[in-house]
């Protein structure tokens, strides 16, 4: 039994067709797909031609995939290398540009080769040195590009070795570079078992006076009756005396500032759970802990509490001034977590707040005024038709444009949401 590959066929009428009419109806729809990625990449390079800043707001080609299609920033970027390389180009001193691939376009053109295989010839050809004459470099990517119709990415790379030893067999010169100077490293990554855990790269110096400092504090406790001997491993009494050193320096008057104010804690906990310390609290920027846990670090360490209403509204945060206060900003950081543009996940301490009413047209200089977004979509806001307003509930919410969504239905940053 066959039916007309044209038409589509529900589930439950698969099973009836017989595998000849299965297997034709997979390579139509392969061929349509590669033909559609082909328009795509036409349309991605003409994006480019005109300037994508200018035209949607957004800094890159790259970006704007990301950011409207949903996909990750490498494929993005994949996604684009591969449409300028099969599509003419425009350059502001050279005028227009023909495709590097010319050969490799008019295959995908026809939906005869995929992705994989046309990264791979665009692979090959990155690798041949200027020294190969133009006309060597145009009849290799033809035999690459008919190759691709009937081999996989892994025939192509050896065939591209092999063209590569025969148009180049020195190979490229050798980098002589200098050295390349000492440069600190250091993270944080958190763990499934609520630890943390830290790397870092110092230099000789940092490294003794680091051991200098934790030696004396992770010298085994004496015994006691009580306790009896430390058991704890030199590992656990190192990583105890860490901690015991950063609380001795979130003590020290000669602390840097961060934004105006001296390095701090912000627990953000409801009246209610404070005073009977019962329920969920929150860390800044670690997550939620306990209410009895809060209630603990108000003693033991220098916190700022901020203490939240029935509804979750932030309460005695200052009063509004020409700019941000630090208890705005940590009033905004309550709301929005941090950007609050949708999908974006940059954390709060990397953003700054936004004006939607900008200060030079009388805006306010309050949280329901006040937005915080990261560079890349603070200047999104500003440059494109994206718009930003506080709803009912209080928490912004964006508004796409018309080229992006139609309707110009709201959007809400759920990466930050806290229960």
């Amino acid at each position: 039994m066959s039916v007309d590959s044209s038409t589509s066929a529900t589930p439950t009428e698969w099973w009836r067709v017989d595998v000849g009419c299965l297997l034709d109806r997979l390579f139509d729809s392969e061929r349509v797909q590669r033909r559609e990625a082909t328009v795509q990449g036409e349309v991605l390079a003409e994006l480019e031609r005109r300037g994508v800043q200018d035209s949607t707001g957004y800094s890159n080609l790259p970006r704007l995939l990301h950011e409207t299609l949903n996909i990750p920033y490498a494929e993005a970027k994949t996604r684009v290398a591969r449409a300028l390389a099969l599509n003419s180009t425009h350059d502001l001193t050279t005028g227009a540009q023909p495709p590097t691939a010319p050969a490799t376009a008019q295959a995908a053109s026809e939906g005869a080769i995929g992705a994989a295989q046309i990264d791979e010839i665009l692979r090959v050809l990155d690798k041949l040195p200027k020294t190969v004459p133009a006309d060597q470099q145009e009849q290799a990517e033809k035999i690459l590009a008919e190759l691709a119709r009937a081999a996989g990415p892994r025939e192509i790379r050896a065939a591209g070795r092999r063209l590569l030893a025969q148009l180049d067999p020195d190979g490229r010169e050798p980098k002589t570079r200098e050295p390349k100077p000492f440069q600190p490293e250091f993270s944080i990554a958190p763990h499934r078992d609520g630890g943390h855990q830290i790397k870092a790269r110092v230099d000789d110096e940092t490294s003794a006076r680091l051991q200098a400092m934790l030696d004396p504090l992770a010298k085994p406790r004496p015994a006691t009756e009580e306790e009896g001997r430390d058991t704890r491993t030199q590992w656990e009494r190192r990583g105890c005396a860490f901690s015991e050193l950063m609380r001795m320096w979130a003590e020290h008057p000669d602390l840097p500032t961060q934004a105006g104010e001296a390095t701090h804690i912000v627990v953000t906990v409801g009246l209610k759970e404070l005073r009977t310390g019962i329920g969920q609290a929150t860390l800044d920027l670690l997550g939620e802990i306990t209410a009895a846990e809060a209630r603990r670090l108000a003693c033991d360490a220098k916190i700022i509490p901020m203490v939240l209403g029935t509804h979750g509204e932030p309460l005695d945060v200052g009063r509004a001034q020409r700019l941000a206060t630090p208890a705005i900003r940590r009033a905004l950081i309550r709301r929005d977590g941090g950007c609050a543009f949708p999908g974006c996940d940059v954390p709060a301490y990397r953003c700054t707040p936004h004006h939607m009413t900008y200060w030079a047209h009388h805006g306010e200089t309050k949280v329901d005024n006040l937005v915080l977004l990261c560079s890349v979509h603070h200047k999104v806001i500003h440059h494109s038709p994206w718009e930003v307003r506080i709803t009912t509930d209080g928490l912004p919410e964006f508004i796409p444009p018309a080229w992006l969504d139609a309707t110009r239905t709201p959007r809400r940053n759920t990466i930050h949401l806290r229960t």
